[in-house]
């Protein structure tokens, strides 16, 4: 699909929910500026606004087949926001409280819940880490470089002292690389999120 900026909430959903990408990308391009602010005002940390923007968008992606019976997406996304931003609140609240039982009765596994969470967004970095090491030395550099640290193709190009067109080749080739190295671990996820998850 080409970027169309005039479909609707709704349109990019159904798209989405048929695995389109690019429907994905004008969704979390279009939702991003809306929610981060809300997050942060809740949260009131912009380090957790990240993981939990990731966390969302994650979740719409794992469920898009159920986005079809979404009715109204900005509802449906902004009670998402809701939802995640004060369960992390509560989830805070019951690991310090988790915490403090365990100091005093070593049986308490309260933990455990919010310790998986944690490890799934943890396995997934630690996965593209080594499909990013699987790669040649220099599409490694290049991926970590655009991807990670936020340089243009035209920086690194300078930089290594090849073309802009190599770059935007190599950064394509990585792409499809990570993609397949993660399905191939069972893992199946848009370039989005998978740049998303190592910035």
């Amino acid at each position: 699909m080409s970027y169309n900026p005039t479909y609707t909430d709704k349109e990019l959903l159904l798209l989405v929910s048929k695995g389109d990408e690019s429907a994905f990308e004008q969704l979390y391009d279009r939702y991003l500026p809306l929610i981060q602010p809300v997050i942060l005002q809740i949260v009131k940390s912009e380090a957790v606004v990240k993981d939990l923007v990731q966390g969302l968008f994650l979740r719409l992606w794992l469920n898009r087949e159920k986005l079809t019976e979404i009715q109204e997406p900005k509802s449906y996304i902004f009670r998402m926001v809701y939802n995640q931003s004060f369960k992390y609140l509560k989830k805070q609240l019951t690991e310090e409280k988790a915490a403090l039982q365990i100091a005093a009765d070593q049986g308490g596994n309260d933990l455990a819940p919010s310790l998986e969470q944690h490890l799934d967004m943890t396995e997934v970095r630690r996965l593209i880490e080594a499909g990013i090491q699987a790669m040649p030395a220099q599409s490694g550099l290049i991926y970590r470089l655009n991807r990670i640290q936020g340089h243009k193709p035209q920086e690194i190009a300078d930089q290594l002292g090849i073309s802009v067109q190599s770059v935007r080749n190599s950064l394509t080739r990585s792409g499809k690389f990570l993609k397949e190295y993660l399905q191939h671990q069972g893992i199946t996820l848009p370039l989005l999120l998978i740049a998303l998850a190592m910035q």
